[in-house]
């Protein structure tokens, strides 16, 4: 149905009735759109006529609250404070510095015991909350405000009958400091109703808050006020909120330094321009998780902390294991990542860098005792033989001054305790919290339970590995991880899509790191048929180390031959390496240590270790 539109004036019919929403619209000068409720408004009805001449219309019985009938929650307005004295009010906010004036500008009144009255009302100056507060020091056990029995508390902003809409609107935690904000001459101030912990004024009053284009938050220097700072920014959108820098002291004429709490504070100790130029001043909120990145600083990479592995040859292409970085170890069984792993371990401790170490499948008795080999050295470990076995221990002497060195450095997940994703994320940050751990040692991937079935197991490996990105990059830490690679038919060196798990593991790693043990037919090489060469060289190394993946420096495809020597269950490349002496060992040795060791020595005496 179409028609001239009876809200303007038009010589061609633009008004169109909507059968199927009962609605209007004027395609015309009005470009609006209507109910029937709008049109009988604008024959001069009000909303309630309105309503009912609609019920009317539709033969449709209603109530408004006659005749004993409620439809809805009446809300309970406050009785006005008949107030005819304010001395005790005046000689309370004097101490304060804030003078009558603006406290009869604010409408605070006094009741018959003296407390001070704030008077809270909506926009069209309805009184909708009365809230005391003894106009003296509170007394312990005593309330420090409370609102007016018999009524309904209200979420409305104090204040805020009072303020331009197209101004900077300024959100104070408390009145004093809204009546603080007005005495330096900033009148568009508010203060929230009910303290800093609670956020329904926001709901409440969520339309008249969105026609502020900018607002100022000003909340108080305690854990409470930083709480609500981010909230208030949070949900109003940092775009448009700014941030008051309350100062933290203030200095005395005789060097004493006075906390300031809040903007009422400030302006008792500094005074009104102070207080008009920090608000004035405020600060921009940033967007959360956000930053100018022209403040990024710039770092050389070999300035950044790390960690070195302690096989000189591959700290020369790996430089360090970086804070901040997760790194991937991978490899068959037996290809020696627990090794690498204890060394790892054991030069951080080295470098004073403290060790948090989840051992998944060892009992933690049996990664002491092979930690205890590496540690000591071949000149502190003595062989043992139980039957046709052999073994190898570290000498009591040894034993003492080692766990010295370890006390206060490295920190072993409790065995038993639940290795839950959960409750090993919690450990690990309070480990990094209370101890200052640069290193987190996960051994291994398949021992830590996800909380996930078999369905989303690579859903839960994926969100598991951003989590540890994430936590390396919060706290400044190197973590690895052990990840065992998938079941491969042939023994051979692995590639990085070897990785068991998902794609995430791969590409989200800073590093990746495979161990391979040397095989027999590797050591023997293949010759030409014709004699006249290799045509796959001899390998004189026990290990391989691998760089499949390496974002920091770019190294990747690179290999570094190692020996292991098995008293210690050390990797070393040089008689230096084998024959290190940590921290923890101050003795004074007389002479070398034989090397090379028995077990790199072929049939013809050829040597081996010199990889450098």
């Amino acid at each position: 149905m179409k028609c001239c539109c009876p809200f303007h004036q038009e010589d061609h019919a633009s008004f169109i009735y909507d059968k199927k929403s009962y609605s209007f619209h004027c395609f015309g000068a009005c470009a609006r759109n209507y109910d029937i409720i709008d049109v009988f408004i604008h024959k001069g009805m009000t909303y309630l006529e309105a309503c009912q001449k609609l019920f009317e219309l539709a033969g449709m019985k209603y109530s408004f609250g006659e005749l004993g009938v409620r439809t809805k929650h009446q809300y309970k307005y406050p009785k006005e404070v008949i107030c005819e004295d304010k001395t005790a009010v005046y000689n309370y906010f004097h101490r304060r510095k804030i003078s009558p004036a603006t406290l009869d500008y604010a409408d605070v009144r006094q009741d018959e015991e003296g407390n001070t009255v704030f008077n809270y009302y909506d926009t069209n100056d309805v009184l909708t909350m009365v809230k005391y507060r003894p106009s003296r020091k509170v007394r312990k056990g005593e309330n420090k405000q409370w609102c007016q029995k018999g009524a309904d508390t209200s979420n409305l902003l104090f204040n805020m009958n009072r303020i331009n809409v197209n101004a900077p609107l300024l959100i104070c935690e408390g009145e004093p400091d809204c009546l603080s904000a007005i005495e330096a001459g900033y009148t568009n101030a508010v203060s929230v109703p009910l303290g800093s912990s609670n956020f329904h004024w926001m709901e409440e009053n969520w339309d008249w808050l969105e026609q502020f284009d900018n607002i100022i938050v000003c909340s108080d220097n305690d854990e409470a006020g930083i709480k609500m700072q981010k909230e208030v920014v949070y949900r109003l959108g940092s775009w448009r909120t700014r941030v008051v820098d309350v100062p933290q002291f203030f200095e005395t004429p005789d060097g004493k330094k006075l906390p300031v709490n809040d903007l009422n504070e400030v302006l008792y100790y500094y005074g009104k321009e102070k207080v008009l130029d920090i608000i004035l001043n405020a600060k921009d909120s940033p967007v959360p998780g956000l930053i100018d990145f022209s403040d990024i600083q710039d770092i050389d990479i070999d300035q950044i902390d790390g960690i070195k592995t302690g096989i000189r040859s591959l700290d020369r292409y790996l430089m360090k294991i970086f804070l901040g970085t997760l790194n991937i170890i991978t490899g068959i069984n037996g290809a020696g990542k627990s090794s690498f792993i204890n060394q790892l371990i054991i030069q951080a401790m080295e470098e004073e860098k403290n060790v948090f170490l989840f051992s998944g499948e060892l009992p933690n008795f049996q990664t002491k005792n092979w930690l205890n080999s590496v540690i000591a050295g071949q000149r502190w470990v003595e062989e043992k033989q139980y039957g046709d076995s052999i073994y190898y221990k570290v000498r009591p002497e040894a034993k003492r001054a080692i766990e010295e060195f370890y006390r206060g450095r490295l920190y072993i997940c409790e065995d038993g305790y639940p290795n839950t994703r959960t409750a090993l994320m919690s450990r690990i940050e309070d480990s990094v919290r209370k101890y200052g751990t640069k290193l987190v040692i996960l051994d291994n991937l398949t021992a830590i339970n996800l909380e996930c079935s078999d369905d989303n197991k690579y859903n839960k490996q994926s969100e598991f590995v951003m989590d540890l990105i994430s936590f390396a990059k919060k706290f400044n830490v190197a973590i690895v991880l052990v990840v065992h690679p998938h079941k491969i038919e042939t023994m051979r060196r692995l590639t990085k899509m070897d990785v068991q798990g998902i794609s995430a593991i791969i590409d989200l790693a800073h590093r990746i790191i495979s161990l391979y043990r040397v095989q027999e037919s590797d050591k023997k090489g293949q010759p030409k048929l014709n004699g006249s060469g290799w045509r796959v060289p001899p390998i004189k190394d026990d290990v391989l180390i691998d760089i499949l993946k390496d974002r920091m420096l770019g190294y990747e495809g690179r290999s570094i031959g190692v020996f292991y020597d098995t008293p210690s269950r050390r990797f070393f490349t040089s008689e230096t390496d084998l024959d290190k002496q940590y921290s923890w060992d101050r003795s004074s040795h007389s002479g070398p240590l034989p090397f090379p060791p028995q077990q790199l020595v072929d049939d013809e005496d050829e040597v081996f270790g010199e990889q450098d």
